[in-house]
């Protein structure tokens, strides 16, 4: 009874809100399915089924349909979509010194002409030229006449013949062409000997992060332009600044003076003068007389210290004047090494009582090392015995082996200085007779050691007297250059030249090379090039000159048959061999005969029949 009062009065508070919800729950339940039939009957009265699955919902409904207008549909046209941008392919150089940065470290710049170029411009390239990085001569050329002369380094001809530009248009064609190959670039005239050895050693011990413009052969004391005769070293950075002021220096151009024009020109681009030594580097020069005779003068100028200690000397008017100069100083350069390490020889004899050993453990020859201590029985290094004509034992396959090629060579040198040797040691009395016995051994930490027991006859007493002789033939800088193997299986077809007078030696090399490739079945080729003589029997006739090598190639061939292998030969006539005996067009004339019968991507080895074929060099010719 308690419970009903406050219903009652419960109901009576919130008696809006009651009335309300049953409104809407009245109003829901009439208007609902007026709703509902209204979205799924369309005007023509068809009515839809309200399954999810229909086929109005389903992605391979037919497509004609009426009636629902928000059907998915998915447009495959252009896509996937392509980017915008294409991503910058990365091209990489072809060598690492290019990508690092690394640079060459002199480039020797060479005023010439085309009359003097092949005179004094020749006998300079070929004192310097192997001595430098690079040598480039630069002429005029107002014609189209060709030189008949050729330079490993190149010729430039300008055909602007005005003397005042002439060594702008050098500085144009070095900026645009090796602006960022070279460290250093020294610029000179041809009539100038260049000590170009010191020349190299200065250039490697000056720094590359100071501006370096160094010269000398100054006029007066006034003047801050040095002589380009005497020869005028840049850095690469100045000549950086010069690119930029070469259009400023070209119209500034008003002397008939190399020396003007160019120092005006380095002095405006980089504010700095000329200087004679850099970075505690002196560059000397010394001027010549113009009537220098060399045979007169160099007893005077051996006692001048200028001469000697300069790096350039001018005028060199003559170019036998300059090869003079050259074996001169050549000449000096060997006796001053000789001396240098005869000196270090005695250092380390007198060092030597200061260690444990003493004079005991000083090695022969001096600052040799003393070779492999052997750790057991198989690590001892074999002696090769040997005699004038045979070595004996010389592998673990043969018990003799006839001297020839370059091991008898190479045995007929060390006998030679060593009788010249006892002969200058113990008197001209004693007359080499034979040899007794000879012994060499190889050991790679050390070189090649050889033991020799001499026979001379005493012209004195006619006795037959024995020297015992022990020669050593030291290594000089080794360096181990580890090269990857091939890894392509790319052919190697080798070209051989054969003529009448070095048949047997190509036979040899066609035994050499079955042995090599044709046995192990590698991917070579090898085409015999015979060079017919006129007066000589020709090929199809019975008297063939070549006939031996035509079977012997026959027979390799016929023999490796299976494996893919084949030698090939053609035939060549050429005029009388006296005129191309000794000229070197006539393998460049082979050479574009024979190639054409290759592929343009072939791989082609040009052989000789004197040399000695190597399985790992034709792994090395095809990594290449």
């Amino acid at each position: 009874m308690k419970t009903f009062p406050f219903i009652s009065t419960l109901c009576r508070q919130n008696k809006y809100f009651l009335i309300g919800l049953c409104l809407g729950f009245f109003f829901s339940f009439i208007l609902s399915p007026i709703f509902e039939n209204g979205c799924l009957v369309n005007e023509n009265g068809e009515g839809y089924t309200n399954d999810h699955l229909s086929r109005s919902r389903s992605l391979s409904s037919d497509s004609n349909l009426l009636g629902d207008e928000y059907e998915p549909r998915i447009n495959f046209a252009g896509k996937p979509n392509k980017a915008r941008k294409t991503p910058a392919l990365l091209n990489r150089p072809r060598y690492y010194s290019t990508e690092l940065g690394i640079r060459e470290k002199l480039f020797v710049g060479v005023l010439s002409s085309q009359y003097d170029v092949s005179t004094r411009g020749a006998a300079l390239n070929k004192t310097i030229a192997h001595l430098v990085d690079k040598v480039m001569f630069f002429i005029d050329a107002p014609g189209h006449q060709k030189l008949n002369i050729s330079m490993p380094g190149g010729i430039v001809g300008f055909t602007d013949t005005r003397r005042t530009l002439k060594v702008f248009h050098m500085l144009k064609y070095i900026t645009d062409n090796f602006l960022d190959e070279f460290d250093f670039y020294f610029l000179v005239k041809d009539a100038t000997y260049i000590k170009a050895r010191e020349l190299y050693e200065m250039v490697q011990g000056i720094s590359v992060s100071e501006d370096v413009h160094a010269g000398s052969g100054r006029r007066d004391e006034h003047t801050s332009f040095c002589s380009l005769d005497a020869g005028l070293l840049l850095s690469s950075s100045v000549m950086h600044k010069v690119m930029l002021s070469l259009d400023w220096c070209v119209k500034n151009a008003f002397s008939d003076s190399y020396d003007d024009n160019l120092g005006r020109c380095i002095l405006h681009a980089t504010d700095m003068s000329c200087q004679e030594s850099v970075q505690g580097y002196a560059l000397t020069s010394y001027s010549l007389d113009r009537s220098f005779n060399m045979e007169e003068d160099i007893e005077r100028l051996t006692k001048d210290y200028k001469f000697h200690s300069a790096l350039t000397l001018y005028p060199v008017q003559e170019p036998n004047v300059l090869f003079q100069l050259h074996a001169y100083f050549c000449k000096v350069g060997l006796v001053h090494n000789k001396q240098d390490i005869t000196s270090l020889r005695n250092s380390l004899v007198n060092m030597s009582e200061m260690t444990p050993g003493r004079r005991s453990g000083v090695t022969w020859p001096i600052g040799i090392p003393s070779g492999t201590v052997p750790i057991n029985r198989f690590d001892v290094l074999r002696w090769d015995y040997f005699t004038d004509t045979e070595v004996y034992l010389n592998s673990d396959f043969s018990n003799v082996k006839k001297l020839d090629g370059a091991d008898k060579k190479d045995i007929q040198y060390v006998v030679n200085a060593s009788i010249k040797q006892v002969e200058a040691g113990w008197g001209e009395h004693l007359q080499y007779h034979h040899l007794i016995n000879g012994y060499r051994r190889f050991d790679p930490s050390r070189g090649m050691d050889y033991r020799l027991d001499l026979a001379f006859r005493d012209t004195r007493t006619g006795q037959e007297v024995h020297k015992r002789v022990e020669v050593c033939k030291p290594l000089g800088r080794v360096e181990v250059v580890p090269m990857p193997y091939v890894t392509e299986n790319v052919r190697v077809n080798l070209i051989l030249q054969v003529e009448a007078e070095s048949k047997l030696e190509a036979m040899k090399f066609m035994e050499n090379y079955a042995r090599i490739c044709m046995e192990k079945r590698d991917k070579t080729f090898l085409m015999l090039v015979l060079l017919y003589d006129p007066s000589l029997p020709g090929k199809g006739t019975k008297d063939d000159i070549f006939l031996s090598v035509k079977e012997l190639a026959l027979t390799l061939s016929d023999r490796y048959k299976k494996d893919g292998s084949k030698i090939a030969w053609v035939s060549i006539k050429i005029p009388s061999p006296n005129e191309l005996a000794n000229d070197p067009l006539l393998e460049f004339v082979v050479a574009d005969l024979v190639i054409r019968k290759f592929s343009p991507e072939s791989l082609i080895l040009m052989c000789q029949s004197n040399m000695d074929l190597r399985q790992d060099y034709l792994n090395r010719v095809s990594f290449l």
